[in-house]
């Protein structure tokens, strides 16, 4: 199975947990990988400021097909630029 990340992802992404093992079986939308990414965002205050944060986001990444895991190109800490 060959799994690619999408364009619409937050880049660059960093995997943190691999949450299938080479020769496990997966099911469509299973959950294959956590990873976090980084975004700015606007936040305001009581005084009606605003300002950016940088703030990091914690999502997994699911499997589009059904399949079996034979190898990963990926592990934790690995950070992905874009897609592919």
């Amino acid at each position: 199975m060959l799994i690619r990340t999408p364009k619409s992802l937050h880049y660059p992404i960093t995997v943190t947990e691999l949450l299938s093992q080479k020769n496990d079986p997966v099911e469509k939308f299973q959950p294959l990988f956590s990873y976090v990414y980084k975004t700015t965002v606007t936040e305001g205050n009581e005084f009606g400021e605003e300002f950016q944060v940088v703030k990091t986001f914690p999502t997994r990444f699911e499997s589009e097909t059904d399949g079996t895991i034979v190898h990963w190109k990926i592990s934790q800490g690995t950070i992905i630029n874009g897609p592919g």
